[in-house]
């Protein structure tokens, strides 16, 4: 049977750089690296939403990616 382990996860914040020639959206995107496995996904949101109002541009939204190693 296979199993799962937490490897990392790392903290994504999104912000709007205004818009191009075309009407898109720019997107700027700034990491935050090693976040705990244990880190409430209520506790990250807020960690973000904090660490967003310290940038100039216009806050999109928080992601969180996690890698796991699969082994057999």
């Amino acid at each position: 049977m296979a199993t799962k382990t937490f490897e990392n996860a790392t903290l994504r914040l999104k912000f709007s750089l205004g818009v191009n020639e075309n009407g898109q959206i720019i997107e700027k995107t700034k990491t935050f690296r090693n976040v705990s496995e244990q880190a409430s996904l209520d506790n990250v949101a807020t960690v973000g939403t904090a660490l967003a109002s310290l940038f100039q541009n216009q806050f999109i939204g928080t992601g969180l990616a996690t890698q796991e190693a699969i082994r057999n």
